[in-house]
């Protein structure tokens, strides 16, 4: 008995020293993505830290689905595609694997089938050593830059943000893994406070500081003179013409809760308020896209400067957690 709970102890000590090796051995990542978080992208997805049917993300959040094994940086642009957002090496390393002949469709338009086995759209594939190795998935087809036996250097450009494999819209995939098992680059291999971020992150220090965990933001808004169709791409658009049949104001908010509630005002140019509308929230969901707004009555609108006032309120928080300011010229 006494053998047995010494090789226990000892298998406990070298199985903490192979994971504090694998930690030393790991690559020391940079953003992935040539974007601001907070500005001009954000994080959409985290790994799923959740090993039963149910999933959160590293910080106690839903910004994660069931089985998520990467971190989705997205494009707060809905013209991403075209913009053209470079993907880059997150660490030194050697390129393994790429794909690049699929075309940028959504998987709601092909459907599963279509794209099975592939489902990472266009990729590449990086080795670190030690067993290290990154993906970038759902790149635009025709961009991939790199090729398999190539060796890059961190910040080298491998393609471009794109709308290949299994996704509704752009973004880049980001998966680290190690001896092919999917790694939380926020959490690291020596794990940490529950809900924080780990004792040892593969992020390297001056990433940490630019990824910052936000739960909730608007992706995007604008105004349109249409009620917007349930795929449509609308334009953030702040111009309209005094005859447009209506005045809508739409926006796309990402990490909404249950039992949020959404208080939108619509200001006319004379300071008065058009409208009112609260909007409740009743389940999570990751992303949300709403608009509210009025139509025309009359020959013309008036012309000049139509104000919107946007509030997203939460449970036990004192202010809004998130607000909206946003004008459209009518003329």
């Amino acid at each position: 008995m006494l053998y047995k709970n010494t090789l226990a102890v000892t298998s406990l000590l070298y199985g903490l020293s192979c994971a504090a090796i694998a930690a030393d051995n790991a690559p020391n990542l940079s953003l992935p993505l040539a974007c601001t978080i907070g500005v001009d992208c954000f994080i959409q997805n985290y790994v799923d830290a959740d090993a039963s049917t149910r999933y959160s993300d590293y910080h106690c959040g839903f910004l994660s689905y069931d089985d998520h094994r990467g971190t989705d940086f997205r494009p707060k642009s809905m013209n991403a595609l075209a913009l053209g957002v470079p993907v880059l090496a997150a660490a030194d390393g050697k390129v393994r694997a790429t794909r690049d002949n699929m075309d940028d469709i959504s998987v709601r338009v092909l459907g599963k089938e279509a794209i099975k086995d592939r489902e990472a759209g266009n990729s590449v594939v990086i080795v670190h050593g030690n067993g290290w190795e990154s993906q970038y998935a759902h790149l635009k087809k025709g961009s991939v830059a790199v090729h398999p036996g190539q060796t890059v250097t961190r910040g080298t450009v491998l393609g471009v943000v794109g709308l290949s494999g299994n996704t509704e819209f752009p973004h880049l995939h980001f998966e680290i893994r190690h001896q092919g098992k999917a790694v939380d680059p926020f959490v690291g291999i020596n794990g940490g406070d529950a809900c924080a971020l780990g004792k040892q992150p593969l992020w390297s220090a001056d990433t940490v500081k630019k990824i910052a965990y936000v739960a909730t933001g608007v992706l995007a808004a604008g105004f349109t003179d249409h009620p917007l169709a349930a795929d449509e791409v609308a334009a953030e658009t702040q111009t309209l013409s005094k005859t447009a049949p209506a005045l809508i104001f739409w926006l796309t908010v990402f990490g909404v809760q249950t039992a949020d509630v959404q208080v939108i005002d619509l200001f006319a140019p004379d300071g008065s308020r058009l409208l009112r509308k609260a909007i409740p929230i009743d389940h999570n969901m990751a992303q949300y896209r709403g608009f509210v707004g009025l139509k025309r009555h009359g020959e013309a609108w008036a012309t000049g400067e139509y104000r919107v006032s946007y509030q997203l309120l939460r449970k036990q928080h004192a202010e809004p957690i998130v607000t909206k300011q946003l004008s459209a010229r009518i003329f």
